[in-house]
C-alpha cells in the first residue's frame, strides 16, 4: 500500500525523531465522552485510535514450530532458556550455539527450523487497539492517506503502531482513564447527597495546615501514588508543608534519585539545617529543590539561561541526554560551553557542570507529570481531611482486600468516623454512610459467599415490606425454593454480625451467634454432609474472639480483644499492646503480645530459614521477625498461622539500624500459640 502524504517534507526533524505524548487523565467512566468529543469537534473519520501488534520472534517462533510440526515441546522450551535478551536474529541465535551445546545440537536436529525463521521473523503476529492513545489527522483517515487503516468493530483504527506514527510526525494523545477520578466523582456526589457544599476541588487553596498534618502522620492511606510502606515513611520523614514538597516527593522517590540519596539529602536540608549546595548559576533555578536537580525542566533551564540555548535546543539536547548518544550530544558540549564562557563561567566550572547535569539526566523527572501527581495526592487528602465519611465509603468499597487492614488502621488513628460491620436492616449492597452518626456500615454484597443478586433481594424485601425483626422473621420473607438466599449466606450474615441488632446481642456477647447458627440449621433442618470442614464445630464456637475473626475472614472488619485471650491462657501479666510497642525504646524486655497474621513469608539467609510475620493488632500492623536460631523450633506451627490468632512470647529490642523501632526476637524461652 502507497501511503502517499507521508514525506520527509511532512515529518518534523527532532534528535529522535518524536514529539512528546500528550496524557491526559480522566474519570474512567468519561473516556467515551471524551473520544465522542474528539470526533465530535474534529470529524469521525480524522480521529483514529492507535494500533498495536507483536511480532514473531526467535524464542516464541521455536515453540509455535514444535507445535505445528509435533515436535518434542518440552526439548524446544528447554531450548528458548539458552537464548539470551537480545538474540533476536538467526545470527544471534548462531552465535549463541557456539557456547550452548543443547542449542547446537537443537540446530543440528532440526534444521528446517532455521531455514524457515529469518522469512518469518519481525513479521506481524497478533494486532489490538492501544488502550489509551488517540491521533487527529487534517482529513479523513478512511482515504488511508496519512496512515494504513483498519476498522474493527465500528473503530476506527491505525495500522502503524505508536513508533511508526512518530516517526511519522503524529502528535499522539494519550486518553488515560484515572480511577483515583472515578473515586472523586463518587466522594462529590455522596458529600452534596448528604447536603454539603463541595469546592471545585481543581481549584483549592494548597496552605491547608490540616492536610500536611495528615500527611506528616503517615495518614496515606488511599492517597493517590502514595500507598507503599516505603513513601508512607519517607513522608513522615519529610513532613511536608506546602505542595512544592509534595510535588518533589512524586519525583525524588523513585529508583535513581533514591540510590543517590537525592530524597534523604531534600529531607535533611528541609528539617536537619543542611546547606543546600548550588552549582554556579544554579540558585535561582533550584532553590525550590535545595540545590538538587530534580526536574528536568531545570536541566533546560540551566541550558537556557547559562549555555544561551533555545527552548526547543535545550529539549534537543535533553532527549539526547535520555538517549546518551555521544554522536549528537558533542557538538552540543562545544556549544553550551560557549555559552557558559560568555556569561562568565570558567572551563573547569563548566566541566564540573556537565558531568554533574549528565549523572543527574538518568534520574530527573518530568515537573508537569510529578505536579499533576502532586495536586492529585493533595486533592485526596483534602477530601479526605474534610469529606471522610464520604471519601472512606467509597475508598473502602473500591478497596482490595490486602489494602483494608491498612485502611481501617488509619481511620482509628484519626478518629473522625465510626465503623459498623453490616446490619441486616441498616446496610445497603456496597458501602453506605450515615451521616448522622459519622458511620460506615458494610454492605451486604461485602460479606464472602454473598452476590449482588442475593443482596438486592433482601434489599428489595426489606424496602418493600419493612425492616426485619429477628432472624425468624428473615427466614420466612427470604429463604424459600428458588429464593437468591443460601445457606452460605445465611450463616455468613449471622457470623459477620447481621443480626445483632434485631436479636439484641451486645459488644462482647459474640458468642450468642453461635446460638443463631444452631436456630437457623434447626428451623431450615439443614444437613451437615462434612463436619471436618464445618467451621462451627470448632472448639472455640464459645469464645467471643472465634466469632470475631470469623467475622474478621468474611468480612475484613472486626475488633478482637487480644487481651482477653491472654487472660484464658493464663498470659495478660506481660501483655503488651501494640500502642505501648511504638511508643518507647524496649531493651531486652520479654512481652507477651497477640494479634491476627495477615502475612507470613519464609526467607533464607546464610544460617538458615528464618519467618517473617505481618501481625495485625486491630488495625495496627507491627512486624516479627523469627531468625534462623529459632525458626526450627516453631516452623510446624508457623505452616498454618496464616489468617489466624497468634500469641508469642518474645525478647522486645529496639532496632536503630533496620526497622528504626521495637522489635520482636525469638529466644529459647518464647513460646507461640496459634488460634
Amino acid at each position: 500500500m502507497i501511503v502517499k502524504k507521508i514525506t520527509k517534507s511532512l515529518a518534523p526533524k527532532l534528535v529522535d525523531g518524536t514529539l512528546p505524548d500528550i496524557d491526559s487523565d480522566f474519570a474512567g467512566v468519561d473516556r467515551g465522552a471524551v473520544k465522542g468529543y474528539m470526533e465530535e469537534r474534529f470529524g469521525k473519520e480524522n480521529v483514529c485510535s492507535v494500533g498495536t501488534y507483536s511480532t514473531f520472534k526467535p524464542k516464541g517462533m521455536i515453540k509455535d514450530f514444535a507445535r505445528v510440526f509435533d515436535m518434542d515441546f518440552a526439548q524446544a522450551n528447554s531450548v528458548t532458556f539458552k537464548l539470551k535478551l537480545g538474540d533476536d536474529s538467526m545470527f544471534d541465535i548462531l552465535k549463541r550455539s557456539q557456547s550452548e551445546p543443547l542449542l547446537k545440537e537443537f540446530l543440528k536436529k532440526n534444521p528446517d527450523i532455521f531455514y524457515m525463521m529469518p522469512t518469518i521473523l519481525d513479521q506481524k503476529k497478533t494486532e489490538g487497539i492501544h488502550a489509551c492513545a488517540m491521533i487527529v489527522t487534517p482529513s479523513v483517515m478512511t482515504s488511508n492517506e496519512w496512515s494504513p487503516m483498519r476498522m474493527t468493530n465500528g473503530v476506527l483504527i491505525s495500522q502503524w503502531g505508536g513508533g511508526e506514527m512518530d516517526d511519522a510526525g503524529f502528535l499522539k494523545n494519550d486518553i488515560l482513564g484515572l480511577k483515583q477520578l472515578d473515586k472523586f466523582t463518587d466522594i462529590i456526589r455522596l458529600a452534596k447527597e448528604n447536603g454539603k457544599s463541595v469546592p471545585d476541588i481543581y481549584n483549592l487553596p494548597y496552605d491547608d495546615r490540616e492536610v500536611y498534618r495528615f500527611f506528616s502522620n503517615g495518614w496515606t492511606g488511599d492517597i493517590f501514588q502514595m500507598g507503599s510502606e516505603g513513601l508512607t515513611s519517607y513522608i513522615k520523614s519529610l513532613k511536608p508543608t506546602c505542595l512544592d514538597d509534595i510535588v518533589a516527593t512524586m519525583a525524588l522517590y523513585r529508583p535513581g534519585p533514591m540510590e543517590n540519596g537525592f530524597h534523604e539529602t531534600y529531607v535533611k536540608c528541609k528539617n536537619e539545617g543542611r546547606a543546600p549546595q548550588y552549582l554556579w548559576g544554579t540558585q535561582e533555578i533550584t532553590k525550590d529543590t535545595y540545590g538538587l536537580l530534580v526536574y528536568q525542566e531545570q536541566i533546560m533551564k540551566i541550558f537556557t539561561e547559562l549555555g544561551g540555548l533555545s527552548l526547543k535546543e535545550a529539549d534537543d539536547i535533553r532527549r539526547a541526554l535520555g538517549k546518551k548518544k555521544a554522536s549528537i550530544l558533542a557538538p552540543w558540549k562545544k556549544v553550551l560551553l560557549k555559552g557558559f564562557l560568555e556569561r562568565g563561567a570558567t572551563e573547569e566550572i563548566f566541566e564540573e557542570m556537565w558531568g554533574v547535569v549528565l549523572e543527574f539526566a538518568k534520574y530527573s523527572f518530568n515537573k508537569s507529570h510529578s505536579a499533576a501527581y502532586g495536586i492529585t495526592a493533595y486533592i485526596s487528602q483534602y477530601l479526605k481531611v474534610h469529606y471522610p465519611i464520604e471519601y472512606w465509603t467509597v475508598a473502602l468499597d473500591y478497596a482490595d482486600e490486602d489494602k483494608t487492614s491498612i485502611y481501617l488502621s488509619e481511620i482509628l488513628q484519626a478518629k473522625k468516623i465510626n465503623l459498623k460491620s453490616v446490619d441486616i436492616n441498616k446496610s445497603q449492597s456496597i458501602m453506605t454512610s450515615d451521616l448522622e452518626s459519622s458511620t460506615i456500615f458494610w454492605g451486604i454484597s461485602s460479606v464472602k459467599g454473598i452476590g449482588e443478586d442475593t443482596s438486592d433481594q433482601i434489599i428489595v424485601e426489606r424496602d418493600e415490606n419493612g425492616d426485619y425483626t429477628s432472624l425468624l422473621d428473615f427466614l420466612k420473607r427470604n429463604v424459600y425454593k428458588g429464593s437468591k438466599v443460601k445457606k452460605t449466606a445465611v450463616e455468613g450474615l449471622i457470623s459477620s454480625g447481621a443480626f445483632d441488632s434485631i436479636e439484641s446481642i451486645e459488644e462482647g456477647e459474640e458468642a450468642k451467634r453461635n446460638d443463631l447458627i444452631v436456630k437457623y440449621r434447626q428451623v431450615m433442618k439443614v444437613k451437615i454432609s462434612n463436619k471436618a470442614r464445618d467451621p462451627y464445630t470448632n472448639d472455640n464456637v464459645l469464645s467471643n474472639w472465634f466469632w470475631k475473626v470469623r467475622q474478621k475472614e468474611l468480612t475484613g472488619l472486626s475488633f478482637i480483644d487480644y487481651r482477653s485471650i491472654a487472660e484464658d491462657e493464663n498470659l495478660d501479666n506481660n501483655f503488651l499492646t501494640i500502642r505501648e510497642i511504638n511508643t518507647r525504646h524496649q531493651y531486652g524486655i520479654f512481652k507477651t503480645f497477640g494479634g491476627y497474621v495477615t502475612q507470613m513469608k519464609v526467607g533464607n539467609t546464610a544460617k538458615g530459614k528464618y519467618a517473617r510475620l505481618v501481625v495485625e493488632n486491630n488495625y495496627k500492623l507491627h512486624k516479627v521477625i523469627i531468625w534462623a536460631s529459632e525458626y526450627e523450633n516453631f516452623k510446624d506451627l508457623l505452616k498454618g498461622c496464616e489468617k489466624r490468632i497468634i500469641l508469642f512470647s518474645a525478647e522486645l529490642r529496639y532496632d536503630g539500624k533496620y526497622t528504626k523501632g521495637n522489635q520482636f526476637t525469638f529466644k529459647d524461652e518464647s513460646f507461640l500459640k496459634v488460634f
